[in-house]
């Protein structure tokens, strides 16, 4: 058996808003194997794109992540910022559904 390219455990994702915390993702686990394609499907507001954006440490700063994203053996939760750095576009790349809104988390 191959192991994952993207393993995600137990991944929670939390805002601090003037309202009170949002829990935008409760708990998600997943893997995607070598040449495997996984499509995410959920209501909107569900947290599908907050686990993309996780994955790509990509998400903003009132957030918090925890729970693991391991990528090719490299674990994206709490990563250097160099590290993504050096793995984002050149590994592991992601199409934003507007790309203009998008631009502020990079």
């Amino acid at each position: 058996m191959t192991s994952p390219i993207l393993s995600v455990r137990d991944l929670k994702i939390d805002f601090d808003t003037p309202d009170g915390t949002v829990h935008a993702v409760k708990g998600t686990s997943f893997d995607v194997a070598p040449g495997e394609c996984l499509g995410i499907v959920g209501e909107s507001g569900s947290g599908k794109s907050q686990s993309a954006l996780a994955a790509m440490g990509l998400i903003a700063d009132n957030g918090t992540v925890t729970g693991s994203i391991n990528f090719q053996g490299t674990e994206m939760v709490g990563a250097k910022a160099k590290t993504l750095r050096k793995i984002r576009g050149a590994q592991m790349s992601m199409i934003f559904q507007d790309p203009l809104t998008s631009l502020t988390h990079i």
